[in-house]
């Protein structure tokens, strides 16, 4: 498989869970980094047989099918020591997170790249980490219609008709997925 030899840490917990679900299909080594209680995405119906608990949701499984998973506090020190090290021994490191979250944490780009020079980090922000927009809230609605392809729904006389499942995020991480496959060296 294409990407065997390579492993993945998902820091993502809703946003962009699909960028690590298209590595590890592919063959990569996926570790789902967890909060305690569980990622947000355990909790996004429908539930399987009506158990809504964090074991049961069918989204989370299509996410993360076939992805290992490590609950870890990034915010306490000793399992922020565990992820570092696995960032060490990682290819590549995902997250979804605001504009400077990952900074707080001391997991900036900067940060990670001391340990591991190699490390790919892939951060999906709405508008970009900096820059006028950088901060803005942002909904599918408002991502597709900055980004285009809501342009493309609906009639010309009326306003754009939103899909019924969320896409913009479904978008960014098959974009980033892509990206991935196409910038690690030993690729």
């Amino acid at each position: 498989m294409l990407m065997a030899p390579y492993r993945v840490l998902d820091l993502t917990h809703t946003d962009g869970m699909l960028c690590a679900q298209i590595l590890g299909d592919l063959g990569a080594e996926v570790i789902q980094v967890e909060p305690p209680g569980g990622a947000p995405g355990r909790h996004i119906g429908p539930f399987y047989q009506g158990q809504e608990d964090i074991e049961h949701s069918i989204s989370w499984w299509s996410y993360s099918r076939g992805k290992k998973s490590l609950v870890l506090d990034v915010e306490d020190e000793a399992d922020r020591s565990t992820l570092l090290q696995l960032v060490a021994t990682a290819d590549f490191l995902i997250d979804a997170e605001a504009p400077g979250v990952m900074a707080q944490r001391g997991l900036a780009y900067e940060d990670l790249a001391e340990i591991n020079p190699a490390l790919i980090h892939i951060s999906m922000t709405p508008y970009g980490m900096e820059g006028p927009k950088a901060d803005w809230v942002a909904t599918d609605l408002t991502l597709l219609a900055a980004g285009g392809p809501l342009s493309l729904t609906g009639d010309a006389d009326r306003p754009p008709v939103r899909v019924s499942l969320p896409q913009a995020w479904l978008h960014a991480a098959a974009e980033a997925a892509t990206g991935c496959q196409g910038r690690h060296s030993r690729l």
